[in-house]
């Protein structure tokens, strides 16, 4: 029960993090100073949690799961939402739970559950429903860069698995984020900085580097632990529907009839592939 209540947690604290991150975009914030401004004040609360971890080798492992689930993927991310809502973005995120199982089945040689490849379809049918808007007026930069970082999301998941071997979830979580602020840094000559000016940005920056950043991937990597990585990723379709509700109460992001049930039928669908995949 605990496992899944943290499950639940951090999908909750995702949820919120797209929510903020759309009302920064929409503020002007850069997404690389953002992004290097988060874990900056990230990294040193995950280690402060997981109580300082000693280096273990693995820096290959290190540094391509770094570059790959904290680089890319939030510069990705955050710029994404500077032209699309924060449902339709986090929609992106979630499909990457669907695609990663695919990979994996195709990996192994393995043909996926029948119920599986339907889920796969109804994800896919939901993503389009979302995304039809976008294409008819032709605004494919924010779909395009939340593809950067659901490819990059897909590829950390698969591939982190290699660091579990060297490194605890905890331990692993704490090197991969200060390993990830190190590949963000170069990029500080480009950042805008002084868009982070401003106490109402900087408590969203303050909020989305400790609750959706440091404790949500520390309880996620817990809930894992206790409740299984099957049960942990089916709490995932509950991403966009909860991202739906909540920028619809603050950022006033109301979706059409279409969107709905496509964020529905994707989150379905996602469900279906993660609970029936092996």
């Amino acid at each position: 029960m605990l496992g899944l209540l943290l499950a639940l947690f951090s999908v909750t604290a995702w949820s919120t993090n797209y929510v903020a991150g759309r009302y920064l975009a929409l503020h002007g914030v850069d997404p690389i100073a953002l992004s290097l401004a988060r874990f900056a004040v990230a990294t040193p609360v995950i280690f402060a949690m997981t109580r300082f971890p000693r280096y273990a080798g693995g820096m290959r492992e290190l540094a391509l799961s770094s570059a790959l689930g904290v680089s890319v993927f939030n510069i990705a991310l955050y710029a994404a939402l500077g032209y699309m809502s924060a449902s339709a973005a986090s929609l992106f995120v979630v499909m990457a739970s669907p695609l990663t199982v695919v990979i994996s089945y195709a990996a192994r040689r393995e043909a996926p559950p029948p119920t599986a490849v339907v889920g796969s379809l109804l994800a896919l049918a939901g993503a389009y429903l979302v995304l039809a808007p976008y294409i008819s007026i032709k605004s494919a930069l924010g779909p395009a860069l939340a593809s950067v970082a659901t490819l990059s999301w897909t590829a950390y998941t698969l591939y982190v698995r290699r660091l579990y071997k060297i490194y605890p979830p905890g331990p692993a979580s704490a090197w991969i984020s200060l390993m990830g602020l190190a590949f963000l840094a170069p990029t500080a000559v480009v950042a805008h900085f002084n868009t982070l000016a401003g106490w109402d940005v900087a408590t969203a920056l303050l909020y989305v580097a400790v609750v959706p950043g440091a404790l949500a991937y520390t309880a996620w990597n817990v809930a894992i632990s206790r409740a299984g990585p099957a049960k942990t990723a089916a709490t995932l379709p509950l991403l966009p529907v909860i991202t739906l509700a909540i920028s619809a109460i603050i950022l006033g992001e109301v979706p059409t009839i279409m969107q709905t049930v496509g964020i529905t039928t994707a989150a379905l669908g996602v469900f279906l592939t993660v609970r029936y995949a092996h």
